[in-house]
């Protein structure tokens, strides 16, 4: 239930973020729709996340977001791609979602000085092939909702009221590799689908 409420909360800010290139048309309400699906797993002290979600800014493709975090060395590790609809499939009618890309990787690290004041910098670290695929019932689902009022999108523009609605599905199964490594071989994983709707109204 965490990572479907992080999954919804991304998704939330991913669309709030997109609503600026999105209220360019004359009318103040915008509609938007989603899709989004995610694996989790662990290996010790190191935790791996994999996001895929609809660009609100170019429906012919996505946006995959990478993740690993080792808490013993205290190392993060990101990365982000867009991927075209060719190297991503999301079917809700058959149930299945698909990616297949390559994501340049970045490791984040931070420098403090005497004051404790801090900067973050990031350090080319390689690329990760993604290779995942994930299938649901797609009549087999919990609906959930969010509404937000009143915040900031620009230097003088508001969301006056946005609402959406999720479908997250149940029974989500996913396989194949990140970077070689099989899903199968996690200590621990998990995997979330989800779709939704959305509208608001800019002021």
């Amino acid at each position: 239930m965490k990572k479907v409420k992080i999954l919804i909360l991304t998704v939330v800010f991913l669309l709030t973020m997109a609503l600026p290139a999105m209220a360019q048309s004359n009318s103040p309400v915008n509609k938007g729709s989603f899709q989004g699906a995610s694996f989790n797993g662990s290996d010790g002290t190191v935790d791996t996340s994999v996001d895929l979600f609809t660009n609100f800014e170019d429906k012919d493709s996505y946006i995959l977001y990478y993740q690993t975090y080792n808490y013993e060395k205290d190392e993060y590790y990101y990365g982000s791609a867009v991927v075209p609809a060719t190297n991503a499939i999301f079917d809700v009618n058959k149930g299945i979602a698909k990616v297949n890309t390559t994501v340049e990787i970045y490791k984040v690290g931070y420098t403090c000085d005497e004051e404790g004041n801090c900067t973050g910098d990031e350090t080319p670290a390689g690329t990760k092939s993604i290779n995942l695929a994930w299938t649901f019932n797609p009549k087999s689902y919990s609906t959930s909702k969010y509404s937000d009022k009143n915040v900031q999108i620009d230097f003088d523009q508001y969301i006056k009221l946005s609402k959406g609605t999720f479908k997250n599905y149940n029974n989500v199964s996913v396989s194949g590799a990140l970077d070689g490594k099989s899903t199968d071989s996690f200590e621990n994983s998990g995997a979330n689908v989800s779709t939704g709707s959305s509208f608001a109204i800019i002021k």
